[in-house]
C-alpha cells in the first residue's frame, strides 16, 4: 500500500511539472499537419530591440519557434518562453496566428508549486491581443489572486513573444 501511494504522489508531482509537448500544442491549436523547430540566435541588436519592445529586460539570445505548417504554408507559430516566477521558471507556449493575434497560451511547464498556477479562464484574457495592445498587468490584463507572480511572467512572456515575432518575422 505504501508503494502506491508514493507512486501516486511521484506520478502528481511529475505531471505538475510537465504539462504539455509545444509540437503536439502547436500542432493541435491550429490543425496544422506539420510543425517545424526554428532555434533563434538573436544579434545584440535585435536583444536591445526586443528588450525595448517588450518593455523588460531580456536575459537570453536563444529562443525556440515552432512553425505550424500546412504543405509549405506558415498556419501559425509557437514561441517558448522561459521565465522565472519567485525561484524557479514557468515554461510557456505563446500561440499566435499568422495575423500576429495570440490563439492561446498554454503552460508546458511549472516548476512552482500547482496552486500558483493561473487558471485557464485567466489566459483567455490573452486571446486575440497582439503587439499592438500594451499588455501591462493591472491595466489591460487583470492579476489573479494568489498567482501574482505567475501572472506577471506570463503577460512579460506574451510581451516578448509578440515582439519576437515582430522583429525575426520567420
Amino acid at each position: 500500500m505504501k508503494i502506491i501511494v508514493l507512486s501516486l504522489f511521484a506520478s502528481m508531482y511529475v505531471f505538475a511539472q510537465v504539462l504539455g509537448d509545444p509540437m503536439v500544442l502547436t500542432q493541435r491549436i491550429f490543425n496544422a499537419k506539420s510543425v517545424e523547430i526554428q532555434n533563434i540566435i538573436l544579434s545584440d541588436a535585435q536583444v536591445t530591440e526586443l528588450s525595448k519592445a517588450s518593455m523588460q529586460k531580456i536575459e537570453s539570445k536563444l529562443y525556440r519557434l515552432y512553425l505550424a505548417k500546412n504543405g509549405d504554408k506558415t498556419v501559425g507559430y509557437g514561441v517558448l518562453m522561459n521565465k522565472k516566477v519567485r525561484t524557479k521558471t514557468a515554461i510557456s507556449l505563446y500561440l499566435i496566428g499568422v495575423d500576429g493575434k495570440i490563439k492561446s497560451i498554454e503552460i508546458v511547464a511549472f516548476n512552482e508549486p500547482i496552486e500558483y498556477l493561473p487558471r485557464a479562464t485567466w489566459l483567455n484574457v490573452f486571446d486575440q491581443k497582439s503587439s499592438a495592445n500594451t499588455l501591462k498587468l493591472n491595466q489591460d490584463i487583470p492579476t489573479t489572486t494568489g498567482a501574482t507572480l505567475s501572472a506577471r511572467a506570463i503577460t512579460d512572456g506574451a510581451r516578448a513573444a509578440l515582439a519576437l515575432l515582430d522583429i525575426v518575422k520567420p
